[in-house]
């Protein structure tokens, strides 16, 4: 019965942390090496 409960446990911590973990990050932040488009051009100024 214990070795149940651990292999849910680590079920559910490694679910939780593909969830959180492959989020993709914070998509409102520019990629400094991408090439600036022609909004953000226009909003400079």
């Amino acid at each position: 019965m214990k070795q149940k409960n651990a292999f849910a446990l680590m079920t559910v911590i490694l679910s939780a942390g593909f969830l959180f973990g492959c989020n993709g990050g914070d998509e409102d932040e520019p990629d400094p090496t991408e090439e600036p488009t022609e909004q953000q051009e226009d909003n400079s100024q």
